[in-house]
């Protein structure tokens, strides 16, 4: 599994995980704009597109952090995918574009993803209203 650049030709995958339900439920509409973007990844295996994922700009903590994404396709879930392609966008983040922290804000519900910021090595740092727990990871010295 590897990260590689979004392309104009991941528009069918973009579309494809907006029309996810549990994209739309706990991921919300994924960024368009040109600054995320720079920071966004298509999740590939082989030629297999398997999702999206990297940072953008978080609406938690006032907006001051860089917030790992990762929204996998449906038939690429549960088996230990999402979890890998959270690693490679943590090692990206701390190693290449040497971000010192890194948030997630997940939805209270979405056992998944807070199983996945634990297994990851993410810490809880604080309840966020309505029904989120923010988590974080720094980059080690």
């Amino acid at each position: 599994m590897e990260l590689r650049p979004l392309t104009p030709s991941d528009a069918e995958l973009l579309e494809a995980l907006q029309q996810q339900d549990d994209v739309w439920e706990f991921v919300g509409q994924l960024p368009e704009g040109q600054g995320d973007r720079s920071r966004l990844f298509a999740i590939v295996e082989g030629p297999l597109a398997l999702g999206v994922g990297g940072l953008v700009k978080s609406h938690a903590l006032e907006g001051k952090d860089l917030e790992v994404l990762c929204a996998m396709r449906s038939e690429a879930q549960r088996r230990g995918l999402a979890k890998r392609a959270c690693e490679l966008i943590l090692d990206w983040a701390f190693d290449t574009a040497k971000v010192d922290r890194v948030i997630a804000s997940i939805d209270d519900h979405n056992e998944g993803a807070r199983s996945i910021a634990t297994k990851i090595g993410m810490k809880e740092l604080c309840a966020q209203p309505p029904n989120r727990t923010v988590y974080v990871k720094y980059r080690q010295s």
